[in-house]
């Protein structure tokens, strides 16, 4: 069973002020953070502010009294939803570290974002300029609901995490506007992966192409259908090497930094 965190973009660290989730949708059915939990023996849905340590990622100092974490971006939050009403009581003080960063860029993952309005600190404006909104799809259908939510709130970025993509998206008009900024792409990763086609990869990289929006696939997932050809790729670093190695990323926006392609083969 592969519970490993993922690595979304190069040059990032995880920051996870609060732990734990309630599942809203077919992209989370076989969360890594579920299936972390359930090995463990904890309750999924126990949501809960994590040691203050952690917590206080942002603001740590090391021994020479610099920030530990420099020169990243930084992903939150990646066991739990920045906007999950359990952790409305703690998110002004995450709001507070962040506005404290403004040498960081921070990207704000959520499937809730009909609660992000609410949830802005009172000083928002048009959004900070170290923050990123972003909200996950996993099919058409969270698409469809997530997507023209984000757009209408405003920030300084919007991004989307197409992952895990287990179904083929549509994009429609939906990126001719400029308001998205960066589509991040990745399939399934666990024992009972559903398969990511390598088509409905190449539809949105097209799309993305073609208005303007960085495109950044980062893994194939567990079960990888190509040209008609089933692979299984248990290993996520290995799902992210083929991927790469496949050349496609299309980088507009600096966020991600331009990478040296390597090569790597399917099994």
């Amino acid at each position: 069973m592969v519970l490993q965190e993922p690595d979304f973009v190069a040059n990032s660290v995880s920051w996870n002020p609060w732990h734990g989730c309630r599942r809203v949708s077919e992209g989370c059915r076989n969360c890594y953070m579920f299936l972390g939990d359930e090995k463990r023996g904890v309750e999924g849905s126990n949501i809960v502010r994590i040691s203050k340590t952690q917590f206080d990622l942002p603001l740590k100092k090391n021994r020479s009294g610099l920030y530990s974490v420099r020169d990243k971006i930084v992903l939150s939050s990646m066991t739990s939803d920045f906007f999950i009403e359990e952790a409305d009581e703690w998110r002004s003080e995450a709001w507070r570290m962040i506005r404290k960063r403004k040498d960081l860029t921070f990207i704000l993952l959520t499937k809730r974002p009909e609660r992000m309005i609410e949830c802005l600190p009172p000083d928002w404006g048009d959004g900070y300029e170290n923050v990123r909104l972003s909200v996950s799809t996993e099919n058409q259908d969270a698409w469809d609901l997530r997507v023209p939510i984000l757009k209408e709130v405003p920030a300084r970025k919007h991004d989307i995490f197409m992952a895990p993509m287990i179904g083929p998206i549509d994009v429609g008009d939906d990126l001719k506007d400029g308001i998205i900024n960066c589509i991040y792409l990745g399939g399934e990763y666990c024992d009972n992966a559903r398969p990511c086609r390598y088509e409905w990869v190449q539809s949105v990289r097209e799309k993305c192409v073609e208005n303007g929006v960085t495109f950044h696939w980062r893994n194939t997932g567990s079960v990888f259908i190509k040209n008609g050809e089933t692979f299984i790729i248990e290993n996520i670093a290995d799902q992210g090497r083929v991927a790469l190695s496949s050349s496609i990323d299309h980088i507009v926006d600096n966020v991600i930094p331009e990478r040296k392609y390597t090569q790597a083969k399917l099994p």
